[in-house]
């Protein structure tokens, strides 16, 4: 088994340098570190899915993922958002989507949630939504008391 993996990285190796070697376009977005950090978030989301043992290296892979698209997007395109609530919305919707419903982890969908509104309320783009402006006012004043709370709620729960 091992000896596939490592057939396939030598493989896709080959490719990359042999893109390079040809001048393909786009070998210099695919050997920046935004697209590394893609590939990595990729490998270990294929491991996981491959051994179920190691369930916990999907949330690895999807934040490895989230984080690689995300500075992607901030690098190569211009109207990607710059603002740091957006690294604890992909973290959260790692936990959330791997951790909480893939794996039917709630203390990892609790985290998961948590983090994805505390990334949308401290987004500035909030303020222009009619309704979701004076939620977010009123959140960015409290929201450190709410993560403390969670902390030792977290905390303290048996099991």
């Amino acid at each position: 088994m091992h000896h596939k993996t490592i057939g396939t990285l030598l493989a896709l190796a080959g490719v990359f340098l042999l893109w390079r070697k040809l001048d393909w376009p786009l070998t210099d977005q695919l050997g920046s570190w935004e697209f590394l950090l893609i590939l990595v978030g990729l490998v270990l989301l294929f491991l996981s899915l491959r051994h179920r043992k190691k369930a916990r290296l999907q949330v690895w892979g999807g934040i490895a993922l989230g984080l690689g698209i995300h500075a992607w997007g901030s690098a190569y395109w211009s109207g990607w958002p710059h603002h740091w609530s957006i690294i604890p919305a992909v973290i959260g919707s790692s936990f959330l989507l791997f951790g909480g419903f893939i794996n039917k982890d709630r203390k990892s969908g609790l985290i998961g949630a948590t983090l994805i509104l505390l990334g949308l309320f401290t987004w500035p783009g909030i303020n222009n939504i009619p309704v979701m402006g004076e939620a977010a006012s009123w959140l960015s004043i409290y929201w450190p008391v709410m993560l403390i709370l969670l902390g030792l709620i977290l905390f303290f729960r048996k099991g």
